[in-house]
């Protein structure tokens, strides 16, 4: 062996013999990474948490699907552990690897041909390990960024042919493992990485999507971009004026909920107060009529059919009064739901704890007052017990 790396598949054989191969070895036991030894060869596994000579890698292979497999595995976290030949060493990088979860998302929507289904990869860190200036590491990148841009991809060893749809409209092109690049990750970072509001990507990815088909190449990526930033800002110009209607609209429900609950507080008074003039009437009628020395034991603790049943009516319309607010208030606690979800469904820029906090400072949700039951369940407890002393028990 001449020469002191050398890949078969996704392992480095090391020439320990060369000075570079020794470097590397004594790199790696200082990291602690396992090597197997054959002679004055040692073999280099697949890491998962480190980044050893990628462009390295994929210079020397030519299949498609041992390199997706070989990213695949990797665990993509917000520091890796990357080998710099010029420090003839590690060293610790930070990087936003939170992209791989909106990635894997996306993925999952499109329909991809091929062994390989699942791509736990995040662009953001392989951009920031792979060398921009290496064609083959930058058209590998392309290829990742498109798998997730694409509605159809498929690939073999050396190609990747990939269609993007939208509606009955399509593009379709294929890149071979010798093409240009294209240098697509502004596009991916646009899409991805600024994210203006809860899942703005979705948006982004169909306006990027509508342009490609509209152009049909994809060669002028600066073109692409800025014809993509614009066609968003116009679409979220008229989500913004929706927004802004939503929100008026919101106040509209708030007032019109509020009188109703005022207007259901107002019928409560008014009856209650009716129910209490009705009582004090028959009360003076009482004790007008009353001839005898001790009123209070008369009209608390007499006893009599009369009596009773004229207890029990009031019993039976204070109930009715109680219930027909309990009613209405439960009415307008269904409405307060109806406008909470329209509007959280309509409503685009908060995240759902906003949404949720934003609503609830808008508009309170109707309940039945504390107050109202309190003085409910007194006057209906002293009723109670004065119906069950006119029995002479």
């Amino acid at each position: 062996m001449n020469k002191p790396f050398d890949w078969k598949n996704t392992s480095l054989k090391i020439d320990s013999r060369t000075s570079d191969g020794s470097v590397l070895i004594k790199a790696l036991n200082k990291e602690s990474i396992e090597l197997r030894l054959d002679e004055s060869i040692h073999v280099l596994e697949n890491q998962f948490k480190h980044y050893i000579l990628e462009d390295d890698f994929i210079n020397n292979s030519r299949n498609l699907p041992l390199i997706i497999r070989k990213y695949s595995k990797k665990d993509y976290e917000d520091t890796i552990r990357i080998y710099d030949e010029e420090l003839s060493g590690f060293k610790s990088l930070k990087v936003e690897s939170s992209d791989k979860k909106i990635y894997e998302e996306i993925i999952k929507e499109n329909i991809i041909d091929a062994d390989i289904r699942e791509f736990p990869i995040s662009i953001n860190t392989l951009e920031k390990v792979l060398d921009k200036d290496s064609r083959k590491s930058s058209l590998i990148l392309d290829i990742f960024i498109l798998i997730s841009i694409a509605n159809k991809s498929k690939f073999n060893a050396e190609d990747y042919s990939f269609e993007v749809g939208v509606d009955d409209k399509t593009y379709r092109a294929t890149l071979n493992i010798d093409s240009e690049s294209l240098n697509l990750f502004p596009i991916y970072d646009w899409i991805i990485n600024n994210e203006e509001y809860k899942e703005s990507y979705n948006v982004k990815l169909h306006v990027v999507r509508q342009v490609i088909i509209n152009k049909q190449n994809m060669l002028d990526v600066k073109g692409l971009l800025e014809d993509s930033k614009l066609a968003y800002r116009r679409i979220i110009s008229k989500k913004t004026n929706e927004y802004f209607e939503q929100l008026n609209q919101l106040k509209d429900d708030f007032l019109i909920l509020s009188q109703n609950e005022n207007s259901t507080l107002r019928t409560l008074n008014l009856t209650f107060f009716a129910w209490l003039g009705s009582l004090g009437l028959e009360l003076f009628n009482i004790i007008k009529d009353y001839t005898g020395t001790d009123i209070l034991q008369y009209v608390f603790f007499s006893t009599g059919a009369k009596k009773g049943i004229v207890v029990l009516v009031f019993i039976i319309a204070l109930i009715a009064l109680f219930v027909s607010y309990t009613i209405e208030m439960k009415s307008l606690e269904e409405t307060y739901e109806v406008i909470k979800r329209i509007y959280k469904d309509k409503i685009l820029f908060e995240t759902e704890n906003d949404d949720e906090n934003k609503f609830e400072k808008i508009i309170k949700k109707p309940k039945i007052g504390i107050l109202h039951i309190v003085i409910f369940s007194l006057i209906f407890g002293i009723l109670l017990l004065r119906f069950l002393k006119t029995f002479p028990w």
